[in-house]
C-alpha cells in the first residue's frame, strides 16, 4: 500500500534538484510505501539528466511526466491525477527535507484528521557570504504561511475540491487550492516538527523576478475569488511595518543582527510583487 506520493514540479533547476531528490530518497521511511512523481515544465537545462540519473539509482517507484508547457497548475494536477498515495507531499526543486520529514508529517496528519494541508517548518541556515540569502533565511524561518514548498496534503481532500486550476500558468495555484479547501472546512496549518531547508535566491535580479511572478499570480487569484482576497496589507507602508514585526520575532529566535534588515527585504518583496500585479492587470490575467 502506498501511503505517500512525493510530487515534484520542476523547471530549469539543475543546480538544486539533486539535493532535493537526495533528501527524499534518504528519508527514514519504508521505500515500498512511497512513490515519487516528477513533472517537468519543459526544462531547457540539464534538469532531466540529473533527475534520470538519480531516480535510476533508487528502489523507490518513480514516474516522470511533462506538463507540455501548460504551466504550474496543470503540472500539479498531473500529480493529483496520477498519485497512488493517500497523501501527496509537495516538494519544490529548491527544498531539502530533514531525514524524518515524511514520518513527522504523516504522524501529524494521522493525529489531526481535520487538517487538509500541513507545511513543514523552515530551518534557518546561516549564509555568511551572501547577505540576501542570509536575510531571506531569517525571514522565512519566522514567516508562518502555508504554501506548497514542503507541504503534505490529503489526496482525497484535493480531489474533492476539484484539484488545481489548470488556467494558472505560474504562481498562486497553491493559494487558490488553499482557499477552496478552507471553504470545505479543511484546515491548513504548519507542523513545526517537520523540518526542511530552502535554497534562497542569491541574485537580486532573480529574487525580484520571483516575487514579481508571485504578484502576477496574485492578480489572477484576486479576480477569481472576489471579496475573499484583500490586498490592503500589501500596501508598501503596511508591509514594511509587518517586516518590522518579523524582524523582532526573528531576532528573539536567532539573535542575529541581520534580522533588522528584514523590513528592507519586505519592501523589495512588495514593490516587485506590485510590479507583477500591475502587469497582470495590464495583460488581463484573471479578468
Amino acid at each position: 500500500m502506498c501511503l505517500i506520493t512525493v510530487g515534484i514540479c520542476v523547471r530549469n533547476s539543475e543546480g538544486t534538484i539533486a539535493a532535493t531528490i537526495n533528501s527524499i530518497v534518504s528519508q527514514n521511511f519504508p521505500r515500498d510505501k512511497m512513490e515519487i512523481i516528477i513533472v517537468d515544465g519543459n526544462s531547457q537545462d540539464k534538469t532531466l539528466d540529473v533527475v534520470n540519473n538519480l531516480v535510476a539509482a533508487t528502489e523507490i517507484k518513480c514516474r516522470i511526466f511533462s506538463d507540455k508547457g501548460e504551466g504550474l497548475g496543470a503540472a500539479r494536477q498531473i500529480v493529483v491525477e496520477k498519485a497512488l498515495g493517500e497523501h501527496i507531499l509537495w516538494v519544490d526543486a529548491d527544498v531539502q527535507l530533514g531525514r524524518d520529514f515524511i514520518r513527522n508529517q504523516l504522524s501529524f496528519m494521522e493525529k489531526n484528521p481535520n487538517v487538509g494541508i500541513a507545511r513543514g517548518k523552515t530551518e534557518n541556515v546561516e549564509a555568511p557570504d551572501n547577505v540576501l540569502i542570509a536575510v531571506q533565511n531569517l525571514f522565512f524561518s519566522v514567516k508562518e504561511e502555508v504554501y506548497m514548498g514542503a507541504t503534505i496534503c490529503r489526496t482525497e481532500a484535493i480531489r474533492e475540491t476539484g484539484g488545481f486550476d489548470k488556467r494558472i500558468k505560474g504562481a498562486a495555484e497553491d493559494d487558490d487550492l488553499r482557499i477552496r479547501m478552507a471553504q470545505r472546512l479543511w484546515n491548513n496549518v504548519i507542523n513545526n516538527e517537520a523540518k526542511f531547508t530552502h535554497s534562497q535566491r542569491g541574485n537580486l535580479r532573480s529574487f525580484l523576478t520571483e516575487h514579481s511572478w508571485y504578484g502576477y499570480g496574485g492578480h489572477f487569484i484576486r479576480h477569481k475569488h472576489k471579496g475573499l482576497i484583500s490586498i490592503v496589507y500589501r500596501f508598501p507602508p503596511i508591509f514594511f511595518g509587518w517586516g518590522l514585526k518579523m524582524s523582532r520575532k526573528s531576532y528573539r529566535q536567532d539573535y542575529r543582527k541581520k534580522s533588522f534588515l528584514i523590513p528592507m527585504l519586505c519592501l523589495l518583496i512588495i514593490l516587485s510583487w506590485w510590479f507583477g500585479f500591475t502587469k497582470g492587470h495590464i495583460d488581463g490575467y484573471g479578468h
